[in-house]
C-alpha cells in the first residue's frame, strides 16, 4: 500500500487483521450497496413532471425560482416553502456558481427538514449564466433539493448527475428531446 493515495476502504483493509478484516469487507460491501440505493434513486429523481421543456428566465435568480415554482405546482414541496427553498439555493449559489461547463448547471441546496432529495431539470435554449469554468451558458439544468442531513447523498448525487452530464451524447441528446417523457429515458439510460 505504501504512502501514496487511498480510497478510506482500502486504508480501513489495511489496517485490520485477523477478525477485523471481516468487519471491513462488512463496512465496504455496505458502503456499495449505500452508493448503489444512491444511483438507483438518481434514476428516480428526474420523472416526467419534474421537467421543464423550456425554461422561460434567463437570469440564474430567476430560473431557480422559476424551477422552484414548478416543484410547487406539481405538488413536490409546499408552496409556503418556496421561498425557503430558493432562499437556500440561491445563498449557496452565493458563495459559488454551480455551472460545471459544457452547457450544464446543477444549482442546490440543503434543506432542514426535507426528507428525500428532489431533483428539476429544464433546458434553456437562451442559456443561462451559471458562472461556469469555461464561461459558457448553461442549456441543461438540473435543480437539487437535498435534506440538510444527508451531506453524503448530496455529495453521491451531485457526483452521479456530474458523470451524466460529462456525456456529450447525452447532452445531444438532451437537445433533441421534444417530450419530457424522452428526457427521463435518456436519464434513465445513462444512469449506472
Amino acid at each position: 500500500m505504501g504512502c501514496g493515495r487511498s480510497s478510506l476502504g482500502e486504508r480501513l483493509l489495511w489496517s485490520c487483521q485477523g477478525g477485523g478484516l471481516d468487519l471491513a469487507r462488512d463496512f465496504l460491501r455496505v458502503r456499495q450497496q449505500d452508493s448503489l440505493r444512491t444511483m438507483t434513486s438518481l434514476r428516480q429523481l428526474v420523472t416526467p413532471e419534474c421537467v421543464i421543456l423550456q425554461l422561460e428566465e434567463v437570469e440564474p435568480e430567476q430560473v431557480v425560482l422559476e424551477m422552484i415554482n414548478h416543484l410547487a405546482q406539481i405538488g413536490r414541496i409546499p408552496s409556503g416553502e418556496c421561498y425557503r427553498y430558493g432562499n437556500a439555493v440561491l445563498e449557496r449559489e452565493s458563495h459559488v456558481g454551480t455551472g460545471l461547463g459544457s452547457g450544464v448547471a446543477i444549482p442546490h441546496g440543503r434543506i432542514s427538514g426535507l426528507k428525500d432529495t428532489i431533483a428539476v431539470f429544464g433546458r434553456s435554449t437562451e442559456g443561462v449564466d451559471f458562472e461556469s469554468p469555461d464561461n459558457a451558458p448553461s442549456h441543461y439544468i438540473c435543480l437539487l433539493l437535498v435534506p440538510e442531513d444527508k451531506a453524503a447523498q448530496h455529495l453521491q448525487t451531485l457526483s452521479e448527475l456530474a458523470k451524466v452530464f460529462s456525456q456529450s451524447g447525452l447532452r445531444q441528446r438532451l437537445e433533441e428531446a421534444t417530450t419530457a417523457e424522452a428526457i427521463c429515458e435518456i436519464f434513465h439510460r445513462a444512469s449506472p
